[in-house]
């Protein structure tokens, strides 16, 4: 009699689980421009050419990326960096001077070295690039060590392979390797919903 009181009592509360009502969402946008420099220091922007959309809720962030007018049949690496886009700083990484390859997001291993590693967009043959990413290491509008909002999202030249970074039999002596940055935005908050419950 026991056991099928307290059967009962979990399948109840798991029930209420899945009808739980979504939280609010906190939005966010990047408009992605052209950048140019001179000195590998200080940028200049250009022309428009894509943008990207946060959402935060319920403790994921959702990322769509869409750029137009890249070099056709391409594929570029986007990390979210520290500082503006003219004067852009180092890799973001929650404020933390660890690797991230072996933290989980939302249950995988992120495989990437730092937790503002986005991973590569793809451009087809028209030049169009669209990606998408959700992850639970980034929060918008949250003031703590995890929150995006201000960033500058960077879109490089070339490829990465964000894994084999990753690897510790790497060599990662890569002497003078830069990858250029060519475009980018700044991840502006834009508003927040209310709860629905």
């Amino acid at each position: 009699m026991r056991a099928f009181a307290f059967l009962t009592i979990v399948l109840l509360f798991s029930g209420c689980d899945e009808e739980r009502e979504p939280g609010p969402k906190t939005f966010a946008v990047a408009d992605i421009y052209w950048v140019s420099t001179e000195d590998g220091e200080i940028y200049e922007k250009g022309g428009w050419m894509g943008n990207a959309s946060f959402i935060y809720q319920d403790g994921v962030t959702t990322l769509e990326v869409s750029l137009i007018g890249m070099e056709p049949n391409s594929a570029h690496a986007m990390h979210l960096h520290q500082g503006t886009l003219e004067d852009p700083g180092r890799h973001w990484n929650q404020g933390k001077f660890v690797a991230f390859c072996d933290t989980k997001s939302l249950g995988e291993f992120w495989l990437k070295p730092f937790a503002g590693d986005v991973g590569n967009i793809e451009v087809d043959e028209d030049g169009n690039g669209v990606f998408t990413l959700k992850t639970d290491l980034w929060t918008l509008g949250t003031n703590d060590d995890s929150d995006i909002a201000g960033t500058v999202l960077y879109i490089h030249q070339n490829f990465e392979d964000f894994a084999n970074e990753c690897d510790p039999n790497h060599d990662h002596d890569h002497g003078t390797h830069m990858n250029p940055k060519i475009a980018g935005g700044t991840v502006t908050l834009v508003y927040e919903t209310e709860s629905t419950q």
